[in-house]
């Protein structure tokens, strides 16, 4: 049997996931666990790009999942290199290494399959691993609760995402999502089995108004998976969601409701928020919304869409990576002491919020100039206006969290190791001057 070269990626990705777990067998061999996950997703990259459009197969990689694949290993490979020292991946770091490989391969299936079970296979593959990935040894008291949650929202979202292939199923008698054999079509029963994707997909992108917990579990689960969670995981679901919105034709008005609730719900819970961990959580709610409002716009949002979902990606990227040096559970930033003894670190978190809100001329302002131009091009001007207030109003939260200081300025050993640095100013430069790199996109 011949193998397609679209599927080499995840196969790989499999592979390296089940090998990893057997690193911790030995102390010395678990050391080495994190960069065979590296590799793993260097490898799975070069799989990436290397496939050929496929449509009709099961699995391909168009443009868009190209963009997104390519994306999912490099930052898992990051990732993997910047976690290899952390605390926390002290205790069984092939476990640890394995579980994140699992969650890779399920984005890998994510954003290039094009049938509806090879998305359900993907988004189990993706979500089971956060069960363990928010319990691990050494996380805060409020960790089990925020797997518990976490839990509860992912078994939802599989009963839903599974009813809505029954019934798209049901009203097509096709799973594939390729036009013209795309789930809507007008029935009534593939209609809404496509609501019931959409609602178990904005559980997992904490989409309005099946937001709920989202801050509780931002708040409660250890730096290192929330870290992973949204640069990988969500990524992906946004990928899925760029699949069902080419396939769903005119039928606009869910997107549209979905991008309102979560630009509006989102920017107030963040702005009544006092805690920061809970505020990026209320925060990526908001974001979620500007996604929706691009998907909302057509074919041209489908473009910016892509493209908001990496650079979404690497500011959760820029956000996160800096609270890995400090200690687990700290709910606040205590800022003088962060600029004092990582400057660096300190700078990203900086740039990033400023990135979330969408200051220029980071790249956060770009992708929020590009929703608004696809959106005005397609004459959505309600959607311009809100996206416009919210954004606005986000000013309003994240630049007070810049100089806000906690109550207890409490000397915190931090932990800040050489790569830790070099992610620092790596990061501030690709969200400051990112955007530098347009034309080179641009002229493809």
């Amino acid at each position: 049997m011949v193998i397609s070269s679209t599927l080499w990626a995840p196969i790989a990705v499999a592979i390296a996931a089940l090998l990893a777990f057997f690193f911790d067998l030995h102390p010395r061999l678990g050391r080495l666990a994190p960069y065979w996950g590296v590799l793993g997703s260097l490898g799975a990259t070069a799989l990436v790009l290397h496939g050929r459009l496929d449509l009709g197969q099961g699995f391909y990689w168009d443009s868009s999942a190209t963009i997104l694949g390519t994306y999912l290993g490099l930052a898992s490979a990051v990732l993997f290199l910047l976690l290899a020292r952390h605390p926390l991946l002290q205790r069984m770091p092939g476990a640890f290494t394995g579980l994140c490989l699992s969650v890779l391969l399920g984005a890998l299936l994510l954003v290039g399959s094009d049938e509806l079970i090879g998305l359900f296979i993907g988004l189990e593959l993706q979500v089971l691993p956060f069960f363990a990935l928010f319990v691990w040894p050494g996380s805060s008291s409020r960790a089990l609760e925020a797997a518990m949650k976490y839990a509860l929202l992912a078994a939802l979202a599989s009963a839903l995402f599974a009813l809505g292939i029954a019934l798209i199923y049901l009203g097509n008698g096709d799973l594939a999502l390729n036009p013209p054999l795309g789930p809507i079509n007008g029935t009534f029963a593939a209609r809404l089995g496509f609501i019931l994707l959409l609602a178990a997909l904005g559980f997992e992108l904490a989409v309005a108004p099946f937001h709920a917990w989202v801050a509780d579990i931002y708040a409660g689960a250890p730096t290192p998976a929330v870290l992973y969670l949204g640069a990988v995981g969500k990524v992906a679901i946004m990928g899925v969601l760029i699949n069902l919105a080419g396939v769903s034709g005119t039928w606009l008005l869910p997107y549209l409701a979905l991008a309102v609730l979560s630009m509006v719900i989102g920017n107030l819970l963040a702005w009544r928020t006092s805690s920061f961990r809970r505020l990026l959580g209320y925060s990526a709610v908001a974001h979620a919304g500007y996604f929706f409002a691009a998907l909302a716009a057509g074919p041209l949002g489908l473009i910016i869409a892509t493209f908001y979902a990496v650079v979404y990606g690497l500011m959760h990227m820029g956000i996160f990576g800096p609270l890995l040096s400090l200690p687990e559970g700290t709910d606040e930033i205590p800022w003088r002491h962060l600029r004092q003894q990582a400057p660096l670190a300190a700078g990203l978190l900086a740039v990033s919020l400023l990135s979330l809100a969408g200051m220029p001329p980071t790249l956060g302002f770009f992708v929020k100039l590009g929703v608004l131009v696809a959106d005005i091009h397609a004459q959505v001007w309600g959607l311009a206006i809100v996206l416009i207030l919210g954004s606005a109003l986000s000013f309003a939260y994240y630049l007070p969290s810049l100089w806000r200081h906690p109550h207890e300025q409490r000397s915190l050993a931090l932990w800040q190791p050489a790569i830790l640095r070099l992610y620092a100013a790596a990061g501030m430069l690709l969200l400051g001057l990112g955007w530098l790199l347009f034309p080179l996109f641009l002229g493809q």
